[in-house]
């Protein structure tokens, strides 16, 4: 059977990556990539437990551990889930003004690097096979600009620091940063 990458078990993967990934901002020590196979039983559980249909789990925790390995073999991954950063939050919910509405946002991961600057950080689990990954992120980008856009504007209100935010993609560990 063709395996679907849209709808509840895309976004149930998304889930568990974004799950882990905080998980992981929250050690000390990052482990090396490689350790994270040792985790394929949990991922499959988890899997299990979010609804994923039992044909589609194996699929479904090859792209989670691949996921968290690639994150955890890019330099800026590591940096992202850095828990020394200062004022660092994975999943934070946040509500405020912004453009004069009143949101409510789960923001995946927001730090002050060692430059005082925030960042806003959202994880996009979409994978991209083929050619034009260039034109592919600037696409995803282009999506979700005014999502960064509103979460820019809240952190602005958490202090005076620049405030930088940027789309993360686990699978491809690629950072775009909305300008």
């Amino acid at each position: 059977t063709e395996f679907s990458w849209v709808g509840e078990t895309q976004r149930h993967i998304g889930t568990v990556v974004h799950a882990w990934l905080a998980r992981l901002s929250q050690e000390t020590r990052l482990p090396p990539p490689e350790a994270i196979a040792d985790e394929s039983g949990a991922v499959l559980a988890e899997l299990a437990r979010a609804g994923v249909p039992e044909p589609e789990r194996g699929e479904a925790r090859a792209r989670v551990l691949a996921a968290l390995r690639q994150t955890l073999a890019d330099e800026r991954g590591r940096w992202i889930l850095d828990s020394r950063h200062r004022e660092a939050r994975s999943e934070w919910e946040l509500s405020g003004l912004s453009g004069g509405t009143l949101r409510s946002v789960v923001i995946d991961r927001c730090f002050i690097d060692e430059q005082g600057t925030r960042w806003v950080i959202d994880y996009k689990t979409s994978a991209h096979e083929g050619g034009g990954l260039d034109e592919f992120l600037d696409q995803e980008l282009e999506r979700y600009r005014a999502q960064l856009a509103a979460y820019r504007d809240l952190a602005r209100g958490l202090g005076p620091q620049p405030v930088r935010a940027a789309l993360y993609f686990p699978l491809l560990g690629a950072l775009r940063e909305a300008l």
